[in-house]
């Protein structure tokens, strides 16, 4: 399965959502890194909206963990929205639960799909 990485910037201050699909993992983790740690280190909010993916590794944590390194470094926040249980699971057993702001609501403003 594919990744899907889609951005909405609605500016005016609000956060930034960015809809992952697919499978995120050591080939596809990087698509997420160019997409994303531009519009972390640019200190606004970034919610990622996790509804529509469906796998993630140990790369795709990693690649979580720095994005999130990246929106606190610069002043800004990192949110996971509505990860599948899968996905909930592997951030579980991670214990990177603890570290990340976890929303099973949809992103602010609604559903980005």
């Amino acid at each position: 399965m594919q990744l899907s990485i889609d951005v909405d910037d609605r500016g005016g201050g609000g956060p930034v959502v960015v809809a992952v699909a697919g499978e995120l993992d050591f080939a596809t983790t990087p698509a997420l890194l160019d997409a994303a740690v531009p519009l972390a280190e640019a200190g606004r909010e970034l919610v990622l909206d996790l509804d529509g993916l469906v796998f993630c590794d140990s790369s795709a944590l990693s690649a979580l963990v720095r994005l999130h390194k990246a929106a606190t470094g610069s002043g800004g926040s990192l949110l996971l929205a509505r990860p599948r249980s899968a996905v909930l699971a592997a951030l579980r057993m991670a214990t990177l639960d603890r570290l990340f702001a976890i929303s099973d609501g949809p992103p602010p403003g609604g559903a980005r799909r």
